[in-house]
């Protein structure tokens, strides 16, 4: 729905295969190993080697542990692996010839619809005011020519069929 043209497209597809690139699903299932570690490790450790009031606390709060447990281990490193992957992408965009400023007006249009309380793709993403200082001074020294117009055409026949 954001795309416009076919430099746009590509911006979001190349953020997508930085993410690949970055191993960044891996990462996310490392993480969601290691907190489900801690958090047994945690409530264990609780019910195992408290006194009563803190068995007894642990057993009613066993899911509150879980919740600061992986806020713990999760804070800041979705904004660190959305800044890598738009920089991942930058950098694919200008080595195989789409304007990498392509991702700045994306982020701009993402920017216009953001919803904070959203309960879809806000919730898990840093918002995308947060990227735009990064992406526009990685993409400030970009030459790339902008698109020829049969780049435009092409784009502009595919999205007639949808």
């Amino acid at each position: 729905d954001l795309c416009e043209t076919e430099d746009e497209l590509a911006a979001v597809l190349a953020h997508e295969i930085g993410h690949v690139a970055n191993k960044d699903g891996l990462q996310a299932i490392k993480k969601s190993r290691l907190t489900s570690a801690l958090t047994t490790l945690a409530v264990e450790a609780g019910r195992s080697l408290g006194s009563e009031d803190v068995k007894e606390l642990t057993e009613q709060f066993a899911g509150g542990i879980d919740d600061i447990t992986k806020t713990l281990v999760n804070s800041g490193y979705a904004r660190a692996q959305e800044h890598g992957a738009d920089e991942a992408a930058v950098q694919m965009l200008d080595g195989i010839g789409y304007d990498p400023r392509a991702l700045v007006g994306m982020l701009e249009e993402m920017d216009k619809r953001w919803d904070p309380q959203g309960h879809g793709f806000e919730r898990t993403h840093p918002s995308p005011n947060d990227r735009l200082a990064k992406v526009r001074g990685l993409v400030s020294g970009s030459s790339t020519a902008s698109a020829p117009a049969r780049r435009l055409a092409r784009f502009n026949d595919a999205l007639g069929g949808l």
